[in-house]
């Protein structure tokens, strides 16, 4: 797995004078984490999440397309998704 992606938007986001074409994501530290989660949705917690971990104000991950938010959020759950818990690890026997 990657630790680390760079998104280019299928459409730039503009906001004021700034237009934003690329995300620059990584995996999300646990102060990260525990901010995104102080959403009442679902959907929130993922726009949280992608602009704290991507350094854009919200209002950018709000403006995403579909398909760029579904990448942006696919990549930073896959940090998540069947990773062993913690203090345990995978066994290749």
């Amino acid at each position: 797995m990657d630790f680390e992606k760079t998104i280019n938007l299928r459409k730039p986001v503009k906001l004021g004078d700034l237009e934003y074409s690329t995300l620059e994501l990584r995996e999300p530290t646990a102060g990260e984490l525990e901010k995104a989660a102080n959403a009442t949705t679902n959907m929130g917690v993922v726009i949280n999440l992608i602009s704290l971990v991507a350094k854009v104000p919200r209002k950018v991950v709000e403006s995403l397309c579909q398909r760029d938010l579904k990448e942006a959020g696919d990549f930073l759950d896959g940090f998540s998704a069947g990773d062993p818990p913690t203090g345990e690890t995978d066994s290749l026997m």
